[in-house]
């Protein structure tokens, strides 16, 4: 990709006035009311509750472990998009005999998260002698527009030792990353794991959580970092034309403005039909450069019948929800022939 070294005081100007912001319609958070534990065995449970969607796409958790610091949480799953009430349920396995759980459901959809209250069982038999656990230590986060690299430390204490981060917009997270192995040893790991897809201006909190032989966990403390607010990066379209070559390869000129990298897609249509699009491309901060993409048929038979013609393109920002740009670009075929090297 060709760089842009300099972008001029008009063409930041340009660039800054072509972006166009989309406003999210408001919704409800959703309701969440934790209910019984039910088929208590030694080892096993099962968890009921209640969600309302409140009419948005909602999905649902349920947090268990020996305190109200939980620690655990079941796969999360969708409570569909209605507005009424829907039971919820979970079953657990692997628990410990003798032990008495903490649980909760925990509800999330575009508007927010809710956590229904706190509630308790104790699994039949006798409980063994606590085992040893691996330590936690929750670390610093490195934010770039909307992604976070998360760290910390877990020592396994010579236990094959797993650990995941538990994150959301409040304390009560919701959301977790895949488990991944820390080893067996007996000194401190530094661990990590890379958040992406988040949402502008937010605040996150965030956990390591380290998970041992037998159920035994250790959590580490909660801390939080700020994703970059909206106008911190935006993507702009600039010049007042798009190129292809006879096979239908070309692309747009686009620049990346702000504090933070950038990270789109881009699409190329007309008269509402796309003839092309890019899936995702990365520029760097106060950068620019030529955004290649590849016409369909459509778009390259119209190419060939015309030679020259009017498109629209247009730039969603992946790092910033609701983020696009578009412009109305002159297409124009140039040819390769000759071209060596």
């Amino acid at each position: 990709m060709r760089r842009f070294a300099v972008l001029g005081v008009a063409t930041i100007a340009l660039l800054l006035a072509l972006t166009v912001g989309l406003t999210l319609a408001a919704g409800s958070a959703p309701s969440a009311t934790t209910g019984d534990a039910s088929a208590v065995t030694d080892t096993q449970a099962s968890l009921a509750g209640t969600v309302n969607p409140q009419g948005q796409l909602t999905s649902y958790a349920f947090q268990y472990g020996t305190t109200t610091s939980y620690g655990q949480q079941t796969a999360l799953t969708s409570a569909g998009s209605g507005s009424a009430d829907v039971p919820v349920r979970a079953d657990l396995a692997g628990l410990t005999a003798g032990t008495t759980y903490h649980f909760r459901v925990i509800a999330t959809n575009a508007s927010g998260t809710t956590v229904g209250g706190d509630r308790t069982f104790t699994t039949t038999g006798t409980a063994p002698p606590p085992p040893p656990s691996p330590s936690a230590s929750t670390g610093t986060a490195q934010v770039n527009g909307g992604s976070a690299l998360l760290s910390g430390s877990v020592t396994p204490n010579g236990l094959a030792t797993s650990y995941y981060f538990e994150f959301g917009t409040t304390a009560d997270y919701g959301q977790q990353t895949p488990p991944q192995s820390a080893g067996s040893g007996t000194g401190a790991v530094s661990v990590t794991a890379t958040l992406s897809g988040l949402a502008a201006d937010t605040t996150y909190h965030y956990r390591l959580v380290a998970a041992g032989p037998a159920g035994a966990l250790s959590i580490g403390a909660d801390r939080t970092f700020t994703t970059a607010g909206a106008s911190s990066t935006r993507l702009g379209i600039f010049g007042h034309d798009a190129f292809a070559d006879q096979h239908g390869v070309g692309g747009v000129f686009v620049a990346c403005i702000g504090s933070a990298g950038c990270r789109g897609s881009l699409t190329v249509s007309r008269s509402g039909k796309t003839l092309g699009s890019r899936g995702a491309f990365s520029l760097n901060q106060n950068d620019g450069g030529f955004v290649h993409v590849t016409l369909n048929s459509l778009g390259q038979q119209l190419l060939r019948q015309r030679g020259t013609m009017r498109v629209s393109a247009t730039v969603t920002n992946a790092l910033v929800r609701g983020q696009t740009t578009s412009a109305v670009l002159t297409l124009i075929r140039y040819s390769t022939h000759g071209l060596k090297g």
